[in-house]
């Protein structure tokens, strides 16, 4: 596989999965942007890198196991589209998935979830920050 033509936001993408499954919190946060926004499957949010990077530690300690893997990647419309599965110890946090993400200036600035049976991430990881039409 060529890299060299890979679009960039492709490239951010695959190095925040590499550095999520390596369980590397210090290299997932020198990807966020300082405005990141990480939406759950539920439609609920938290933002800014500072919470992202917190909620990311927070995942790694609810669950060592928690993996992505089997991705397919394909960029549109300025997106990177995301399918493969999620695996992890909790049975509830495994499952096949879709994402969608977006990236700019090699920062990380959109990840978002889309599994039926996917729990509310946001609220779970970070109730203090979480934001949604159901938190409201």
């Amino acid at each position: 596989m060529f890299e060299w033509n890979t679009p960039e936001p492709v490239k951010v993408v695959k190095l925040y999965v590499d550095a999520l499954n390596a369980r590397d919190a210090d290299r997932v946060d020198a990807l966020l942007d300082e405005h990141v926004r990480y939406v759950d499957s539920r439609g609920e949010w938290i933002e800014g890198r500072r919470n992202f990077a917190t909620a990311t530690r927070r995942l790694f300690e609810l669950d060592p196991d928690y993996k992505l893997h089997d991705m397919k990647i394909v960029m549109h419309e300025g997106d990177v589209l995301l399918k493969g599965r999620a695996s992890a110890r909790e049975e509830r946090l495994s499952h096949d998935t879709l994402w969608r993400a977006r990236a700019e200036g090699g920062k990380l600035t959109h990840w978002q979830s889309y599994g039926e049976d996917s729990p509310a991430l946001a609220r779970i990881l970070m109730p203090e920050a979480a934001r949604g039409a159901e938190l409201r």
